[in-house]
């Protein structure tokens, strides 16, 4: 089967490409069919059998940690179901728990939920340090200098949301260990587009959602917690927690050893059922497919926009980056208006324009998209 079949039987699953040119793939991912029945199956299920119905839905929470589990290269005892990136930061900064005498170093170029949690609580943690970025990239050798011994962790997007900028694993954890500071890594922009490899870049925690390159829903995330903090105390318990729930000893509570310890209650049932079906979707179609293709995708935009001469934030070279591409424009929101307007759907921030193709967009639909960049531009 040719490429262009291929794409042609891909965009059969998507329902959105009939209503729009979909470029902001990174922020929602649009439903595919099968992951709408899968959740609408869930919905049909509740209804006809209630507490029937979630049997069989704990055993889909079961295998999408495993499907988690097996993308990130690791074993399903070290992930957390959460309800977003967000849920799944907040969690990591809990189990931390850092001391007022400690710092935490952070990056300009984070998204909010990497910073804010340990900005509202800096009369707790009032060393909160910075590291800014340089033309859309952060050095390595900027974060080590910030790093000291009272680090109490380094946090980081592993594709940063604004520029898309990709750090290299690898030497950032071998930074990070030498200086003994943990790594909190958000990989909602990376998982389901590069390849992570918790084994071969050794990390402390990583939190990231289903609803972007994992293709599946809102209101589902995951947390991956090292086999070193497996034996923290949770800030908050329930009864999945528990190893012991089996005995209705409401007197005595005792933990899982391994990270369901931090799981809490039911999760979102529904949701489960939908990014189950949207990682089984991407293992189907391939990652290394989806990979090649993006790359193709935004080096064919990357290409168009330097020949338009617009200023682009997102590093060219292909090992920097991965499925974000982000440039600046004079009266950015007023071309932002024009493309919807177009029915070309991307994103707009910072004074700027953000796109993000994926394995089922099409150079036509770059072409469209880049006919309303160059006339403004």
């Amino acid at each position: 089967m040719t490429d262009e079949q291929t794409i042609s039987d891909l965009r059969d699953l998507f329902p959105v490409v009939d209503h729009w040119t979909y470029l902001y793939n990174g922020s929602i991912h649009p439903l595919a069919r099968p992951v709408a029945a899968a959740m609408n199956n869930v919905v049909d299920e509740c209804a006809r059998g209630g507490e029937d119905a979630f049997h069989v839905g704990y055993e889909r929470f079961g295998l999408l940690k495993e499907r988690l589990a097996g993308l990130l290269h690791t074993t399903s005892d070290n992930i957390v179901i959460t309800e977003s990136t967000t849920a799944g930061l907040n969690l990591a900064a809990q189990i931390l728990a850092p001391t007022p005498e400690q710092n935490v170093v952070l990056t300009d170029l984070a998204f909010m939920s990497s910073t804010y949690q340990w900005l509202a609580s800096k009369s707790a943690i009032p060393d909160i340090r910075f590291v800014e970025q340089r033309a859309g990239r952060v050095a390595l050798e900027d974060i080590e200098a910030t790093i000291d011994t009272e680090t109490a962790c380094v946090s980081i997007c592993a594709v940063t949301v604004g520029s898309g900028f990709r750090y290299d694993l690898a030497p950032l954890t071998n930074m990070t260990q030498a200086a003994a500071a943990p790594l909190v890594v958000d990989a909602a922009q990376a998982l389901g587009v590069i390849d992570v490899d918790v084994g071969a870049t050794p990390v402390d925690f990583l939190a990231g959602t289903t609803s972007k390159w994992l293709m599946g829903p809102t209101g589902v995330g995951y947390l991956y917690v090292a086999d070193q903090h497996l034996g923290a105390t949770p800030p908050t318990v329930g009864w999945m927690s528990a190893a012991n729930v089996d005995e209705w000893d409401v007197r005595n509570c005792e933990l899982h050893d391994k990270a369901s310890r931090f799981q809490g209650g039911i999760p979102n049932l529904v949701g489960v059922a939908g990014a189950l079906a949207g990682v089984d979707l991407l293992n189907e179609i391939g990652r290394p497919f989806i990979e090649r293709r993006i790359r193709d995708l935004t080096q064919y935009l990357l290409d168009a926009l330097s020949r338009l001469g617009v200023e682009i934030w997102t590093p060219l070279p292909a090992a920097d980056r991965a499925g974000i591409v982000f440039f600046r424009i004079p009266n950015a929101a007023e071309v932002h208006l024009e493309l919807k307007a177009e029915r070309i759907y991307c994103g707009s921030f910072l004074d700027g324009i953000r796109c993000d193709p994926t394995f089922y967009n099409t150079q036509e639909e770059l072409d469209r998209f880049l006919a309303v960049i160059e006339r403004a531009a």
